[in-house]
């Protein structure tokens, strides 16, 4: 900026007062105020920027802030300038006021024409620099004042600051060298400031960088906000034009029903009818014969008896083997496919998927039990997990199925050849020695045992169970500042994670050490091959890391050209390929350590939904909890069914494993634990 920008007005005008400044003085931030403004806000010692909120400790007030020499010294420019009447100072008194003409750059004096012409005269003044005042007041000459200003010692008032003490780091006046500083190292002015001056001027050139930087992230905003509205925008769109195609659907739906049900109900009265007049036809005949042949019985002859007799009889024997229409009864009766309501008032018709955050709540780590009857809506609430999952009936395969290559069978077929699950075990996670109801976030299986580990996330414990439901042990969690989400066994070492950490520990609960994970997660899942490595699933890293028992990274899966998901839970079958089911993407990828990715499975062409715990058998097959149902995939991905499903959202399962005998584990968000065979 030129000088003649910075003298101006608005520069030179305080922000709280809005007038010019009066002993400004400059805060930490480098915003200046009056002295007089700044009092009122200083508060216990300390004050707030007016404009960046920066707090600044004063213990002295206001007036022990640096006064901002740099803008005092414009103000006098400023000053000088802006005055139009300026009188001689060498002539003029109170009693006579002569108007300056020229001024004197090196006196400092305002001249009128006499004076003007005696300075350029006189032998002590024959050399100063002497200019028009109106190129002065033009600015003209700001450059040549401004080097020839100089600031006064405030304990040597007639001594300009000429020498810059490096013992004190404070300027210096000539007195104060000889008196105060005359030990102390001691430069001049203009050579402290031309040493000082390259690591200003490099400290000025790298906010260029922190400037551009800032402006980049600035726009970076500026475009998540446009991206915002356009998101914004475009579900506003789809919700709407989505609920309006529903209405115009269920409409149609009804007037299509109505419609049916009217027709059905038109030709159903019309055959009551006609079988009604038949009926009422065949009652009046047999009432009229009976009427008829008792008056004869009852005053006719016997001649007259005998002769009507036969003819009587024919009618009576005619009108006994009479076989009236079948009627049809056909009385219609109303299935509502929507008609559970737990279904209207807990299932959210919308959900929004924000990255980076952990699913929550109803939306994502809610699932149901499974379950192989339908029942009415009556019946539902009476239906207990335990008898439908017991039934040895099954079906055949859906539409889905057959899309995913499995051929399509004749029912007889399917429940010969299909094996369905049978529910070995149900018990419910032990309250009695626990503060808190149990909220079980992670499943662990014992090799050979057949024992399982939860992890009780509420109550900071490891809870074991034997085979048969019994609780063997509650195993204490360490300290943690987070929440314990995760859990692993490697080898005779447990792995359990909470918040950026990744703990071990012995079977005992015994701490052996901890590590920081990769990423700023808020949980990690985890899973084990055999002893040899715990695997992290990063979250939004869309990687795996792979660490021993010792703690040791040994080794990092990243899929390759991987971007935009959000990796959840994970599993790693015997071949070392990983399974991670994506949270943003709604898929499964099955990956080798390499970091080839072997298989997407997403849910435009599979049974998948919205994919959340996983699990692989000793066979490699994946077992995926997704929604209302648990499926079974193939190793490979290419094959899949449904094997336990359910349409209620009374009980729901949350996590799952597969012990070495191939019994399938599964944890249910109330608190009770199935276990099935296949």
């Amino acid at each position: 900026m030129s000088l003649q920008e910075l003298i101006r007005e608005d520069f030179l005008t305080c922000k709280i007062c809005y007038d010019l400044y009066t002993v400004p003085k400059i805060l930490p931030c480098l915003h200046s105020y009056c002295q007089h403004c700044l009092e009122p806000v200083v508060r216990d010692g300390s004050l707030q920027c007016p404009e960046c909120r920066l707090k600044t400790g004063v213990p002295g007030g206001a007036s022990s802030l640096k006064t901002n020499f740099f803008i005092n010294s414009l103000l006098e420019l400023f000053q000088i300038k802006h005055n139009r009447d300026l009188a001689c100072t060498v002539c003029s008194d109170a009693q006579k006021i002569v108007t300056a003409t020229a001024r004197c750059l090196d006196c400092k004096d305002f001249l009128c024409q006499s004076c003007n012409q005696g300075h350029c005269c006189s032998r002590l003044t024959l050399h100063h620099r002497v200019v028009k005042l109106e190129e002065f007041l033009a600015g003209g000459y700001d450059a040549e004042m401004r080097l020839l200003q100089e600031l006064c010692c405030q304990d040597h008032q007639q001594e300009a600051l000429r020498f810059f003490c490096d013992t004190c780091s404070t300027p210096i006046c000539r007195d104060c060298r000889m008196l105060d500083h005359f030990q102390h190292k001691v430069v001049s002015m203009a050579n402290a400031v031309q040493r000082e001056r390259p690591s200003v001027e490099q400290l000025i050139q790298s906010l260029e960088g922190t400037v551009t930087c800032i402006s980049e992230q600035e726009k970076a905003v500026e475009e998540t906000i446009d991206k915002l509205k356009t998101s914004g925008e475009n579900i506003k769109e789809r919700i709407t034009k989505y609920v309006d195609d529903l209405i115009s659907y269920v409409l149609a739906q009804k007037e299509a029903v109505l419609g049916e049900l009217s027709a059905f109900l038109t030709q159903q009265m019309e055959g009551c009818r006609l079988v009604k007049e038949e009926l009422q036809s065949q009652r009046e005949k047999a009432v009229s014969t009976k009427e008829f042949s008792q008056r004869v019985l009852s005053v006719g002859k016997d001649y007259e008896i005998l002769h009507l007799e036969g003819m009587i009889r024919n009618r009576i024997q005619e009108l006994q083997t009479y076989i009236p229409r079948k009627l049809e009864r056909q009385i219609p009766e109303l299935t509502i496919a929507w008609d559970q309501p737990e279904m209207q008032s807990e299932a959210a018709l919308f959900s929004l998927v924000f990255p980076g955050e952990q699913p929550e709540g109803d939306t994502e780590t809610v699932f149901e039990p499974a379950s192989e009857v339908s029942a009415s809506p009556s019946e539902e609430s009476e239906v207990e997990l335990n008898s439908p999952l017991d039934s040895e009936e099954d079906s055949c395969p859906s539409s889905e199925e057959s899309a995913l290559g499995t051929p399509a069978k004749d029912p007889s077929y399917c429940n010969r050849h299909r094996k369905r699950p049978k529910r070995a075990c149900t018990f419910e996670v032990d309250q009695s020695c626990s503060q808190e109801k149990p909220n079980i976030t992670g499943i662990a299986v014992l090799p050979h045992t057949g024992g399982i580990l939860l992890l009780d996330q509420e109550n900071d414990e490891i809870k074991q169970y034997g085979a048969d439901g019994h609780l063997e042990q509650s195993i204490p969690l360490p300290d943690s500042d987070g929440v314990f989400t995760g859990i692993s066994l490697c080898g005779d070492i447990l792995a359990c994670s909470s918040d950026s950490f990744l703990f071990f520990l012995t079977l005992e609960g015994k701490f052996l050490h901890k590590l920081l994970l990769r990423g700023s997660e808020s949980s990690y899942a985890i899973t084990s091959y055999e002893d040899s490595y715990v695997a992290v699933s990063e979250g939004t890293l869309c990687s795996i890391s792979l660490y021993s028992p010792s703690g040791a990274c040994v080794g990092r899966v990243e899929p390759r050209d991987y971007r935009g998901g959000k990796f959840l839970f994970i599993a790693v079958n015997a071949w070392e390929e990983f399974i991670v089911s994506d949270f943003i993407k709604k898929q499964i990828v099955i990956i080798e350590r390499s970091g080839l990715i072997l298989n997407v499975l997403k849910t435009s062409h599979s049974l998948l939904t919205k994919p959340f715990s996983v699990c692989v058998d000793s066979a490699s097959n994946i077992f995926v909890v997704d929604q209302l149902k648990v499926i079974k995939f193939s190793p490979d991905g290419e094959t899949g069914e449904v094997v336990l499903s359910n349409q209620s959202r009374l009980k729901r399962p949350r996590v799952l494993a597969v012990d070495d005998s191939g019994r399938l584990v599964l944890v249910q968000e109330d608190g009770y634990v199935h276990i099935y065979c296949f």
